[in-house]
């Protein structure tokens, strides 16, 4: 038998008070999260990472508050779910110079940015970071959001994936296809920094954007920051075949796990790509101390500073549901341009939740369908390894229940136990993002890759 691949392992983030998942356990006397406006709050989370070698700090974002509960924002502000919420853009710069390997995603939603600042935003942090960055494709699902941009309603959800696609194209046209790989010379005797031949204009005309070009910022160690997604509808995994070199899931049954990464992954192959180049994580909660008995008390603990309300403002934030109106043995309604997943039954019959199914399936510390392992450290990692080997998954995105605390505890705990069984690498990822997720090592887009189609002809 050949011996285990180390699994990727990431740690997930918002710049928010509430962080995604359990968003009312800042209340927990261990957590220290009303400390974000903090740059030290950051440096002291990205070190803790960056010396465990962990691969990846990833940085969920919101656009808009969580005002659809109660058709306001008031419970959204009391247990500050995903709010305040800080540009996690801001906080990259600071987090990569005090790391050495530490890579990091942050989300950036195409639905109201502009593809030309994008580029030139993200070329920058690829040079800041000696190409330690990703980018998490999103499309946002917030009324809130849409409506802090100027729009009267949220965009319909195949109609963002199809401003996406768009959004796409300019920025490969930028990244891959604006700078010539000689276009910068960089010598002073001659004197001369770029070939002036060697970058071009774009010239983009689509349907959404128009954009000139040429790319204001010179080609970057990646020159397209790795490429994340987490759409897992029909249109999210076609979009996800098409593009992403990394997804995430927020599912728990392994079984359901492979059978949606087999659907992306022979989506891939028929576009000529390789199922190797898209990895995946999957959301991970750990409750966890040297016994069981030690370890179900940090969870009563937690358990105790948890709080149904806020989970259930953040539920009718993502579903645009607002679950408030609707009595236990009501079916909520499927007609929602938000995550439609969190509507259905689990079981696949298509019908959907009731407003006393999502109580019941939130009653606890956990979000329902993600995956939560209560136990030792080696009860952890058995279920870790049981759990990979059945699903398929890359490597797993620890959401952490209190911060620092839940990140520490992995570090301390679970770790070695991981390592002990070849699942978690003894040294760090070195070099791009890209280029340690890839076989060839390379640090830009390989050739079967719908972005490298754009590339400056020769």
């Amino acid at each position: 038998m050949s011996d285990p691949t180390p699994l990727l392992f990431a740690l997930y983030e918002q710049a928010s008070v509430g962080c995604g998942g359990a968003p009312s356990l800042w209340t927990h006397p261990a957590d220290e999260r009303l400390a974000i406006n903090s740059l030290s709050y950051w440096t002291n989370l990205a070190r803790i990472a960056d010396q465990a070698h962990l691969d990846l700090m990833f940085f969920g974002d919101v656009l808009g508050f969580y005002d659809v509960f109660g058709a306001n924002a008031d419970a959204a502000m009391k247990w500050a779910v995903e709010a305040p919420a800080n540009d996690p853009l801001m906080i990259i710069p600071g987090l990569a110079a005090v790391t050495e390997n530490l890579a990091f995603g942050v989300t950036v939603s195409t639905s109201y940015e502009h593809p030309f600042s994008h580029a030139r935003r993200f070329s920058t942090l690829d040079h800041l970071t000696n190409g330690r960055v990703g980018w998490n494709i999103v499309t946002s699902y917030l009324s809130s959001a849409a409506r802090n941009f100027g729009l009267e309603q949220m965009i319909k959800h195949d109609d963002r994936y199809e401003r996406a696609e768009e959004f796409l194209d300019v920025v490969y046209k930028l990244w891959e296809g604006s700078w010539a790989n000689d276009a910068v010379v960089a010598d002073k005797s001659t004197p001369l920094y770029a070939r002036g031949d060697r970058i071009r204009p774009i010239n983009h005309s689509g349907a959404h954007y128009r954009v000139a070009g040429p790319h204001l910022t010179a080609p970057s160690p990646q020159r397209t920051p790795l490429l994340i997604q987490a759409g897992w509808s029909g249109r999210g995994r076609t979009f996800a075949a098409k593009h992403a070199e990394m997804i995430f899931t927020a599912k728990s049954n392994p079984h359901e796990i492979r059978q949606g990464l087999e659907d992306i992954w022979a989506q891939a192959q028929a576009r000529g790509r390789s199922a190797e180049d898209v990895k995946s994580l999957t959301v991970l909660r750990i409750v966890t101390a040297k016994t069981q008995i030690e370890a179900q008390r940090k969870y009563d603990a937690l358990q105790s500073n948890y709080h149904l309300q806020a989970q259930l403002v953040s539920y009718a934030g993502d579903t645009g549901i607002d679950i408030s109106r609707y009595a236990d043995g009501d079916p909520l309604s499927t007609h929602t341009e938000g995550m439609t997943s969190y509507v259905m039954h689990p079981d696949g019959s298509g019908k959907p939740l009731t407003a006393g199914d999502v109580k019941q399936r939130f009653a606890n510390v956990t979000r329902g369908t993600d995956l939560i392992l209560v136990g030792t450290p080696q009860q952890v990692a058995e279920r870790i390894e049981e759990h990979a080997r059945i699903s398929g998954t890359s490597g797993y995105m620890l959401n952490p229940l209190i911060s620092p605390g839940s990140l520490e505890d992995f570090v301390e705990w679970v770790v070695p136990e991981l390592q002990r069984r070849g699942l978690y690498r003894t040294e760090p990822h070195r070099g791009t993002l890209r280029s340690r997720l890839r076989a060839d090592g390379r640090d830009h887009l390989p050739d079967s890759a719908y972005g490298a189609s754009f590339r400056f002809g020769e």
